[in-house]
């Protein structure tokens, strides 16, 4: 979700150009964009930067209108993250586009969270099967994907403890057009044209001290989704989901990251929704299965507090099934990067990662944490 903070590229050219000094934090002088996030007036018109190897080089544009929370003077001993409304679009070099809106927002003191936007896409991606490593790089379909479709995530913290119980609602509309007259090995006639409708069940522990750009604290969350027919879709299956990450400084220098994920469905699912490796350095959608699993860890360097470096290493699997799993080939990527605190009121960083994943190196601008929030 870290499309919905994005890149702050405009700021810092339009900043070191003019020498303004609301681009300066008062603290420390150092460049910083927390008063004008804040208190400007109207859309902040903000690049999108695009670095995906599943769809190449691109970019784009939002408008993002950002708010501080009316309850986050008043809370300081929890993170209250900031309202964020606004509308994007972006395309890539391989004639992928995406267009939509969104809107995050927390209330009553951070007792309640929503996220939902509405978008409409169309992407040229390929598939290589659903067995994990089991297909050769060069030997590929590739296909288009189109349509648009809704989410919305809702969840409340269970009294004033650190856990949360929520829901989701997803409603997709999309078509399926495969290069060439027949279809890949694997791929139903139900996987081409379809909807999805689906709610979710999630229960999640957050007690990271920023949402954004998280330092120390866990992120632990089970989600599980049924789609169905009778919630607006054409096809009947499930998906079961868990995401635990954790952060610590171990000084002002040095500082710890770790992130593990899983994901399985069941064998109704399109092999659109199938799970994936997600690693920095692998492509989206590169390793598939009905089962995908994968563990990353990160070293991090703070010399100065506007400055950070980091080391990161993680490794995944795919398969047809758990059993499956255990006998998997893995995949592994590695890679360094660095961030810059560009907002300190918000604990907001930007940077950049470059990483090496099976088959070629990536490069990721990156807003907020790496894993998102």
């Amino acid at each position: 979700m870290k499309l919905l903070v994005l890149l702050i590229f405009t700021i810092l050219s339009s900043s070191l150009a003019h020498a303004d000094s609301i681009f300066f934090d008062p603290e420390d002088h150092f460049l910083d964009a927390s008063e004008w996030l804040l208190k400007h007036r109207g859309f902040l018109p903000v690049p999108i930067i695009i670095t995906e190897p599943a769809v190449g080089y691109g970019g784009g544009v939002a408008l993002v209108f950002m708010s501080e929370n009316e309850d986050a003077p008043s809370t300081r001993n929890r993170f209250i993250a900031p309202t964020v409304t606004g509308v994007m679009g972006a395309a890539t070099e391989n004639g992928t586009w995406f267009g939509g809106a969104f809107y995050l927002r927390n209330w009553d003191k951070d007792r309640w969270r929503y996220l939902g936007f509405v978008m409409a896409a169309s992407a040229n991606l390929d598939f290589y099967g659903l067995s994990g490593f089991g297909a050769d790089n060069e030997f590929h379909f590739g296909y288009n994907l189109n349509g648009w479709g809704v989410f919305n995530d809702l969840r409340a913290r269970i009294n004033d403890s650190n856990f949360f119980l929520g829901g989701r609602y997803i409603y997709t509309a999309l078509n399926v057009d495969f290069d060439g007259s027949m279809l890949p090995p694997a791929i139903q006639p139900d996987d081409i044209e379809n909807r999805n409708g689906g709610i979710s069940l999630l229960v999640s522990y957050d007690n990271r001290n920023n949402t954004l750009s998280p330092q120390s604290g866990l992120y632990m969350e089970y989600r599980y989704y049924v789609f169905d027919e009778a919630l607006g879709g054409d096809l009947d299956y499930h998906v079961q989901a868990v995401d635990f990450q954790g952060f610590a400084r171990a000084s002002e220098l040095w500082g710890f990251a770790g992130r593990l994920q899983a994901k399985w469905v069941g064998d109704e699912a399109p092999f659109y929704a199938k799970p994936y490796i997600s690693l920095r350095g692998i492509p989206k959608l590169r390793y598939q299965g009905e089962i995908a699993t994968s563990i990353e860890g990160e070293l991090r360097y703070k010399p100065h507090p506007r400055w950070e470096a980091s080391l990161f290493a993680g490794v995944g699997r795919a398969a047809d099934s758990g059993q499956d799993l255990k006998d998997a080939e893995s995949a592994s990527a590695y890679g360094a990067g660095f961030r810059y605190l560009i907002a300190r009121l918000l604990g907001f960083q930007m940077g950049l990662d470059i990483a090496k994943g099976p088959e070629e190196w990536v490069f990721y601008i990156q807003a907020g944490g790496a894993w998102g929030f």
